[in-house]
């Protein structure tokens, strides 16, 4: 499944700039290879060169779909990759997690998109003329407001 969503980020990155998905092939191999060396240390260095990626083809001014996708993308593929070296490392690598990978994957794409969509809502919003202080504070206000709700 990791390998699957670093796939997807570098196909995302892919309608930026050659540079970025090029520099997103080569997080997915590194990521790859972290798998298959059960290798926290490299999977790390996959993570960095995929936000690397993401900096260089937002900087292209894509617009916000193909970033955030990207985005979605890589964090999940680094995520899967954590969650599936630290259950080697607990149950072993003969036992059959699977269950447990889909329920822990499903749940972060679950908050990975949410926290997209408000940042899509952000850009919306800000592209359309209003002034950033405005976004912010409505914001914060819709914060305030859930955190009141809550109590």
């Amino acid at each position: 499944m990791s390998l699957s969503a670093a796939s997807l980020a570098t196909l995302a990155l892919a309608f930026t700039t050659t540079m970025a998905a090029a520099g997103a092939l080569v997080a997915t191999v590194i990521l790859a290879a972290s798998l298959v060396r059960s290798s926290r240390r490299v999977l790390d260095v996959a993570g960095g060169l995929f936000f690397l990626s993401l900096v260089v083809g937002g900087m292209s001014g894509p617009g916000a779909e193909p970033i955030l996708l990207a985005a979605i993308a890589s964090i999940l593929a680094w995520d899967l990759g954590e969650n599936a070296l630290s259950v080697g490392d607990h149950l072993g690598r003969e036992t059959d997690t699977t269950r447990l990978e889909l329920v822990h994957a499903a749940a972060t794409l679950l908050v990975l998109t949410v926290g997209a969509g408000v940042v899509y809502g952000v850009d919306a919003v800000a592209s359309g003329g209003q002034p950033i202080a405005a976004v912010v504070l409505l914001l914060l206000g819709a914060v305030a407001l859930v955190s009141v709700v809550r109590r």
